[in-house]
């Protein structure tokens, strides 16, 4: 479908290496940017589009974060068959790996890990959203871990204390939408790591964005990185696939449960879904497994917050 879009930047850049052939110009406000091109394409005005028959009978895709002030401009100019670039809610940097994203990893951690002499766990094991694991598993042995007992539950307990029900180790240990509901994520993770058998494995995935729910035990969420951190290097971890996925299309709220300058803003690089797959590489000692022998320089993996700029970037905090 031929169109136009509404901003020559980042989004309109990615919008571009999907959609060259559908594209008959770009709108941008920038009086400097007017007159030049884009990749070929015009850019032009907004009153160049209203007066022109050749655009303003095209929809406009708007490619910019800035969208609530795009959209009043159009309203007021009585445009009204425009819509946002889908491509505006991504992060095009993020990482989405195909083996582990939501609904793919339990037939990856099959293929890892289903064969005889196998030991797997599953931490937060209790039957709640009609997931059922254990089927996956039918070479392996199976033990499902849960706070309360219920269907799927092999042993009750507290996963902040999970190594002390248990006088074996495991191949496998995974968790699915459980690790925002825990008191302290960071100890749980110490306890399945204690657990791994040298070259075992421990897949966890969680929430990056979600609605309150199971309150008042909701506490934490996740980006890919944040689930990283808590299988540092220090304790003998390695990283093998992290991942977001679930892409939201987020925008606040137009109410006044929301601050007036924020209303109708977009709200991008939102996913419901986080995943992160670790390997065991060393065995270390339990008392070197202590989160005061870990400082920042450990858990950065050479990376530095990001520099200042000159203004906000998109998608920056509000």
């Amino acid at each position: 479908m031929r169109h136009v879009i509404f901003g020559a930047g980042n989004i309109g850049e990615v919008r571009y290496r999907s959609h060259a052939g559908e594209i008959a110009a770009v709108i941008d406000n920038s009086p400097e940017k007017q007159g030049g091109s884009f990749h070929g394409l015009p850019i032009i005005s907004l009153e160049t589009y209203r007066r022109e028959e050749a655009y303003r009978a095209l929809p406009i895709f708007i490619t910019t974060y800035h969208c609530a002030e795009i959209e009043r401009q159009l309203q007021e100019n009585g445009i009204h068959h425009y819509q946002l670039a889908p491509e505006i809610y991504a992060d095009v940097n993020a990482p989405v790996d195909p083996d582990i994203i939501h609904e793919k990893w339990p037939a990856y951690l099959k293929k890892l890990c289903d064969r005889p002499g196998c030991e797997v766990l599953e931490v937060g094991s209790r039957m709640v959203t009609g997931d059922y694991f254990r089927d996956y598993f039918q070479e392996a042995a199976y033990t499902g871990f849960d706070f309360y007992p219920g269907k799927n539950v092999d042993v009750v307990g507290d996963a902040h204390r999970l190594s002390s029900y248990f006088d074996k180790k495991f191949d496998l240990i995974f968790s699915s939408a459980v690790f925002e509901h825990f008191f302290m994520p960071w100890k749980v993770s110490v306890e399945m790591i204690k657990l791994l058998k040298p070259g075992g494995y421990v897949f966890v995935e969680t929430h990056f964005a979600q609605g309150r729910h199971e309150m008042p035990w909701h506490f934490f969420h996740f980006t890919e990185n944040g689930l990283d951190v808590l299988f540092p290097e220090a304790f003998g971890m390695k990283c093998v696939k992290k991942s977001v996925f679930n892409l939201l299309e987020g925008r606040f709220s137009e109410t006044e449960q929301t601050s007036p300058y924020l209303r109708g803003q977009m709200m991008a690089n939102l996913y419901c879904h986080t995943e992160y797959l670790g390997r065991k590489v060393a065995d270390l000692p339990e008392e070197a497994l202590s989160w005061d022998r870990v400082g920042p320089e450990d858990l950065a993996r050479g990376t530095v917050y990001p520099q200042p700029e000159n203004g906000p970037a998109d998608g920056a905090d509000f």
